[in-house]
């Protein structure tokens, strides 16, 4: 054989012996790990080296996905509910050390001490192999408390069976779901040019201060009041010139009627004010407060002061002048009317 090919096949040689040594070395870690029980037998046994190699890297890749994923996970014995496994970020959203959780049970750890509930899920995994739930109130070590979803299932694991818990801490996404939802019922029940609440939450409203009302033998002031020659004013100044006088209007009575009324857009130039145990002299203050504003305001527009403008307000007085949400209504709508038709620019006792 020429020199040549002989020290090709000794480097060839030498390089296949350091692989197989260091396979070896590998092997050896791998079979110590598993006599320490930092590994699981079962994913190796009956294996050979290169493939007890492969299986450790995915051991290491398992053990990174667990130690830095977002969400918390919980490993537990199937058959006792005791915990073998929580991965940090579980640990530092409850604020519970991980001696606390390992081989207790999950109703024993304190974030999660609500027994039945806990007991519940356990028997419930045992039932169906699989469980979620969406709204989970955990209490952590602090004493607040959050929202999570909890995602669990049932797997074999050297014929043992084990209970993996996925918990994504969801409060956040709850309390921009909250602020979503009530954005949205403001929007529902909001006049959107003035700002103030519109004819069909003045409707459940009245109703359900009427009921109040009758409940504890106390009166209710309603005002009602609209524009006088509110047409004219818009096809004089435009239509952008009436929503300015609305507006300021509606700015009026969100800035100075009392906590507990309710000012509503009725509709066009009409307005509705509840006033919840108010007698008939507090509901006329009120409507000569809104009657005096209305007289003396001029509205700047387009560089020019406008002209000011008058209402016609009708009250009304429950039980005195109407004992149902129908009744009271027509009542101060004909107030009103009259005091167009005795001259506008006035407010009917």
């Amino acid at each position: 054989m020429p020199q040549e090919s002989i020290t090709r096949t000794k480097k060839q040689l030498a390089s296949e012996n350091e692989n197989l040594h260091t396979r070896l070395a590998e092997a050896e870690e791998a079979l110590r790990a598993i006599r320490s029980g930092d590994w699981d037998a079962l994913i190796i046994s009956g294996l050979g080296g290169e493939q007890i190699v492969t299986l450790k890297h995915s051991e290491l890749r398992y053990r990174r996905l667990f130690e830095a994923t977002p969400d918390g996970i919980l490993i537990l014995n199937a058959e006792t509910g005791a915990i073998t496994d929580v991965n940090p970020f579980l640990i530092n959203v409850l604020g519970y050390a991980r001696e606390e959780f390992i081989g207790k049970r999950l109703w024993e750890v304190g974030a999660f001490k609500d027994v039945e509930a806990s007991q519940h899920i356990f028997e419930a995994l045992h039932a169906n192999d699989y469980i979620r739930y969406e709204d989970i109130p955990l209490k952590v070590r602090d004493g607040h408390l959050i929202q999570v979803e909890l995602v669990s299932n049932i797997y074999a694991v050297d014929d043992q069976k084990v209970i993996q818990c996925n918990i994504r801490d969801i409060t956040k996404r709850k309390q921009v779901q909250a602020a979503l939802e009530t954005l949205l019922r403001e929007q529902s029940i909001r006049d959107h040019l003035t700002g103030l609440f519109n004819r069909r939450y003045m409707e459940e409203t009245l109703e359900r201060e009427l009921r109040r009302a009758i409940r504890k033998n106390l009166s209710l002031g309603i005002i009602m009041f609209d524009v006088d020659d509110f047409k004219h004013f818009n096809d004089t100044y435009g239509h952008a010139a009436g929503d300015g006088i609305l507006r300021e209007l509606g700015n009026f009575l969100i800035s100075h009627v009392r906590v507990e009324d309710i000012a509503c857009r009725y509709g066009g130039d009409e307005f509705i004010v509840i006033l919840p145990d108010a007698p008939q002299e507090v509901t006329e203050q009120r409507a000569k407060l809104i009657y005096e504003f209305a007289k003396q305001f001029h509205l700047p527009f387009e560089g020019q002061i406008l002209e000011a403008v008058t209402l016609s307000i009708g009250t009304a007085i429950f039980p005195k002048d109407g004992s149902s949400s129908t009744d009271i209504l027509k009542f101060v709508d004909d107030a009103l009317y009259l005091t167009k038709r005795e001259g506008q620019g006035r407010t009917l006792k």
